[in-house]
């Protein structure tokens, strides 16, 4: 059988409804699964319509061969932030399902809405939550009715199969990374020729505004020893120069980034890498190490510069917990993007300043500002006592707020950040007018 992991296209670098950026970055999860088809004797071809800018006709006409597609709705560098925006999912769904395409669906709108994922693509199933597990038996040929996590058509009626137990990630095999086209993938900070690699799935922390119904509960992780094998897997068979460790807190696993580290500074630090963590996960041991093994780049999730919306939104961290990390990373050698958000439960105007003050108070390297969006499956998104539309498009901001005024909030902070005069100078000094222009522009984009 021949199965096509599909992406659609979606507005780079951000749609009119989003407040992230739409990256053009490799569907690792999908990698995962031709992997595992792959391994079960089945043809596979991943079709990336993000990458490729195909409109939906022409990523149907790309998987014409196929006996059945695998279409995502969010990447796993979507699977923490959502696309607000499922209209280009929808369109991609119905195009392969015109095509005549056995047509299953994964991603976070399925997930959530399978019933609304179903109603609007006309798909043949959709697999709620982390596709991996589904996936193995699909490509073992099980009947739908057996597989848990599965949502489906039967006979002019809706199923839901039981849930699935969360997926031994030390099972999977290494990731088809060979059938990505890495001339496409980029992260504008880092350069080109990207790839994702992921060591570790879920976060053990409660922050109210993340929506973990993707990862399941808790921390999973990888072996050293599987890790570094992907590592040199794709050392061996791709271009890769950049690559970014998709965990949502890598550091949290030491044991792991300390043995990714020391494997790269083995191979002579051969990629530019970076990774996301908290600022209080990191100590100067751990942060040479990942400078030596090529590590360039940190995000560090700060959200606000209010001690009380830190305390009301879980975070569970201090702003001088953020302070030492960015202060920490940055004597190691290491750049910093730091992120933050307006809109959460209880802020005020002056927790806003505040915030603003903050972040040019930090001075990270780069900083990023966004309006709180209540995922489904958030404790912000219950708060707020949100329904999931059927449409499938999301709430944007928890009730009682305006979109525009948390735009504009975003528009200020972004402004005064990067239009001071110390900054654009320290940015000239590190690599000259151009260097600063790029990333300014990079940032400024949020203001369209």
């Amino acid at each position: 059988m021949k199965i096509v992991f599909a992406k659609p296209c979606w507005d780079y670098p951000k749609g009119p409804s989003e407040s992230t950026y739409n990256r053009v970055w490799p569907p690792l999860e999908l990698a995962n699964c031709a992997s595992i088809a792959r391994r079960a004797g089945h043809e596979v071809e991943i079709v990336d319509g993000q990458a490729l800018g195909l409109p939906p006709d022409e990523l149907a006409r790309k998987a014409s061969s196929a006996n059945l597609v695998l279409l995502t709705s969010t990447g796993l560098d979507r699977w923490q932030c959502p696309y607000n925006d499922a209209a280009p999912f929808v369109a991609a769904a119905r195009a392969l399902k015109k095509a005549g395409k056995k047509l299953f669906i994964t991603g976070f709108h399925g997930t959530v809405s399978p019933t609304g994922v179903l109603a609007a693509t006309g798909a043949d199933a959709v697999i709620r939550g982390e596709p991996e597990g589904a996936m193995s038996e699909i490509a073992a040929g099980k009947d739908p009715s057996e597989i848990a996590g599965l949502s489906y058509m039967r006979s002019g009626r809706m199923c839901h199969n039981g849930e699935r137990a969360p997926y031994d990630l030390t099972k999977l095999p290494i990731p088809a990374f060979e059938l990505f086209d890495l001339t496409r993938y980029l992260y504008e900070i880092l350069g080109g020729n990207l790839l994702l690699f992921e060591a570790a799935r879920g976060c053990p922390y409660n922050c109210t505004f993340c929506s973990k119904v993707m990862y399941g509960k808790g921390l999973r992780k990888k072996t050293a020893d599987q890790v570094i094998a992907e590592i040199d897997y794709a050392l061996a068979r791709t271009p890769v120069r950049t690559a970014y460790f998709m965990d949502l807190e890598f550091t949290v696993a030491r044991e792991l980034a300390e043995a990714v580290s020391r494997h790269l500074i083995s191979r002579g630090s051969p990629i530019a890498w970076c990774c996301q963590t908290r600022a209080d996960n990191v100590d100067e041991d751990l942060l040479k190490l990942m400078k030596l093994a090529g590590c360039r780049l940190i995000h560090v999730g700060v959200e606000s510069g209010s001690e009380q919306i830190l305390a009301s939104s879980g975070k569970a961290t201090t702003k001088d917990d953020v302070t030492s990390g960015v202060r920490a990373i940055e004597a190691a050698g290491m750049e910093t993007l730091a992120f933050f958000m307006f809109g959460l439960p209880g802020e005020t105007d002056e927790n806003r300043e505040e915030t603003i003050r903050f972040a040019i108070e930090l001075e990270p390297t780069y900083a990023s500002f966004h309006f709180a969006t209540p995922y489904p499956g958030s404790e912000l998104f219950q708060e707020s006592r949100f329904e999931v539309a059927m449409d499938l498009s999301f709430p944007l901001v928890p009730r009682g707020e305006d979109i525009e005024v948390l735009k504009s909030w975003v528009a200020r902070a972004t402004r005064r950040f990067y239009l001071r005069p110390s900054y654009i100078l320290r940015h000239m000094r590190k690599g000259g007018l151009s260097h600063w222009g790029r990333q300014a522009r990079l940032f400024l984009s949020y203001l369209r």
